[in-house]
């Protein structure tokens, strides 16, 4: 997730490219975005999704005291629209299948997914117990997950789940 962190806040496209847009135009740009340009105005879905995914999921399950989790979202999605429905489903239903395991509204999170908004990664790492450590190394960014000091039993249970 380290990875995936440093590679998305180190891609200059990060200011202009959605998630949403770098999907719907990987066949223009490649799933890597796409290179060679004078500026690069693109990014990778492959680095800013699992980190939007991993914030989403600590979102549900700070909401829902970590009852629910984007885990449950997937299943029921599967089973709701896919076997039961005989289809996939629409980004709409997508959050409002979150944001009822949350028990309320995950626009902020949804933000990150729609637009190009800078990630507030302490805000939501902090109620699982995590931090992003940045530094630098040989003169380039590097950003690292940490543990917080001094976890409350809620985010000790929190982190426990999210990696296991």
């Amino acid at each position: 997730m380290s990875g995936n962190i440093r590679a998305h806040e180190t891609d200059p496209g990060r200011a202009y490219r959605s998630l949403t847009q770098s999907s719907y135009e990987t066949w223009s740009d490649g799933p890597f975005g796409r290179q060679g340009e004078e500026e690069d105005r693109s990014i990778s879905y492959y680095d800013k999704g699992p980190v939007v995914g991993l914030l989403l999921d600590i979102a549900i399950r700070k909401a829902s005291a970590n009852k629910q989790s984007l885990d449950e979202v997937m299943r029921f999605l599967y089973y709701n629209y896919y076997k039961k429905l005989k289809r996939g489903f629409t980004d709409a239903e997508f959050q409002e299948a979150c944001e009822k395991a949350a028990g309320e509204s995950l626009n902020e999170v949804f933000e990150y997914v729609y637009t190009a908004k800078e990630i507030h990664y302490d805000k939501y790492l902090h109620p699982a117990g995590l931090k992003l450590l940045r530094t630098m190394e040989d003169g380039k960014p590097n950003f690292q997950l940490a543990r917080i000091g001094n976890m409350d039993s809620l985010q000790q249970e929190m982190l426990a789940s999210l990696f296991r």
